[in-house]
């Protein structure tokens, strides 16, 4: 059965003008992964719909966000930069970038109690003890994910999502058996964090015993220097919405925010994986070859943009029953999904962006990263203070769609030189 497989999809190469062989062996193991995600976060939102307040969840998401913003001084552009590295031959630089990561990171964790000292000096106790927790676990939490890069780079997708499946199921046990005996946000932010961090922390170790003991490479590094900083922008735009929400409107409609934007993020998950597939392959190609198959290329992205719409009409009608089944406690969220949805034809992007990256566009990578950010924190900016969360859907979905817009316009014009 395997052998007829091959023989078919190997047929089907001729028509797709893709190596499906390796779209469907790497496709495989990345779908799984992301589909252990999704079912992660489904079962984490019900169990968080049920049991825990809205204005607990609130304040657990406004956390996050400002971990987020924080996590900023961990080089998260290292990652990119070693997945090219790897998938060009070389493998010394990983244990290199971690470090670098790791060292990086202490000025978000000063800062990080820089915030919780304010939040003492206001007499926030909860949230000087909950940024402290935030300074604390940040050199560690995500500066030794690099081993996905890595395995990412070698193109090993089976063991990349078998360590992944491993560290999603502890980390959301964990978190679940917790929301069943407490509550509190700093028990819950504690939950989140420790179980992570330690599981990767673990398989980092593991992973890294295959790291080759060379001089790495100083390239590398300068480029997830540069791709750290071209994130700057992004990652503030991803979390602004929910600060500035917090801010003006107060935990619970944080809460109603991150319910309606949850289940379409979900279904967009599994996409997310195409990206990850082709980044080694487009690492290895010359411009030249790239601009070749161009046509089939346009034609991929067009039928990849078609599904997708259908994927969202889809949920926009299904919406409704949805959130009656299993987030009854969320009605409110469900016109404000139904807007978001729109949204999800904005993942075509993500082809033209990882060709971007795997090409190493540095300049382009500049352009887009304070092109599209700017656009999103602007519309948030704009219209939350006076429209609340119907502003902040509206701003979201708008932005995503100009993104790809731009994106698109963008790759195309510098493929075309």
């Amino acid at each position: 059965m395997k052998s007829k497989a091959i023989k078919l999809l190997k047929w089907s190469e001729k028509y797709t003008k893709t190596d499906m062989v390796y779209l469907a062996k790497g496709g495989f193991w990345l779908t799984v992964g992301q589909a252990v995600s999704s079912l992660s976060a489904f079962a984490l939102a019900i169990t968080f719909a049920n049991l825990v307040p809205p204005e607990t969840y609130g304040t657990y998401k406004y956390l996050l966000s400002i971990a987020a913003i924080f996590s900023l001084f961990t080089l998260p552009g290292m990652g990119t930069a070693v997945a090219r590295a790897v998938a060009r031959g070389d493998t010394a630089t990983t244990h290199k970038a971690t470090h670098a990561r790791v060292l990086w990171s202490l000025i978000g964790t000063f800062f990080a109690f820089g915030g919780s000292a304010y939040y003492f000096i206001n007499g926030n106790i909860e949230l000087t003890i909950a940024l402290a927790i935030i300074g604390v676990t940040l050199p560690v939490f995500d500066t030794f994910t690099l081993y996905n890069s890595y395995l990412a780079g070698k193109r090993e997708f089976k063991k990349q999502t078998y360590y992944h499946v491993a560290a999603q199921l502890i980390s959301t046990s964990i978190l679940i058996t917790t929301l069943f005996f407490t509550d509190n946000v700093l028990l819950i932010l504690l939950a989140y964090f420790v179980p992570l961090l330690l599981t990767r922390f673990i398989i980092y170790i593991k992973v890294s015993q295959s790291f080759l003991k060379k001089k790495a490479d100083k390239e590398t590094l300068t480029y997830g220097k540069h791709l750290s900083i071209i994130n700057i922008f992004s990652v503030i735009a991803k979390n602004t919405d929910k600060i500035l929400l917090w801010h003006f409107l107060g935990p619970a409609q944080v809460a109603i925010y991150a319910f309606a934007i949850a289940i379409p993020e979900q279904i967009k998950g599994p996409l997310k994986g195409m990206g990850t597939l082709a980044f080694p392959k487009f690492a290895t190609k010359t411009p030249e070859e790239i601009r070749e198959n161009l046509p089939a290329f346009w034609r991929k992205l067009w039928l990849y943009a078609f599904l997708l719409s259908i994927i969202s009409i889809a949920y926009i009608i299904l919406a409704p029953l949805i959130f009656k089944l299993i987030f009854p406690q969320y009605l409110e969220s469900v016109f404000y999904s139904q807007i978001f949805a729109i949204s999800l034809v904005s993942a075509v992007s993500i082809m033209p962006i990882t060709i971007i990256e795997a090409q190493k566009k540095t300049t382009v990578q500049y352009l887009l990263s304070i092109i599209q950010p700017t656009i999103n924190i602007l519309l948030f900016i704009i219209f939350i203070p006076p429209f609340g969360l119907l502003g902040a859907i509206g701003a979201l979905t708008s932005g995503r769609i100009l993104s790809m817009g731009i994106s698109i316009f963008i790759f195309a014009h510098i493929l075309n030189k």
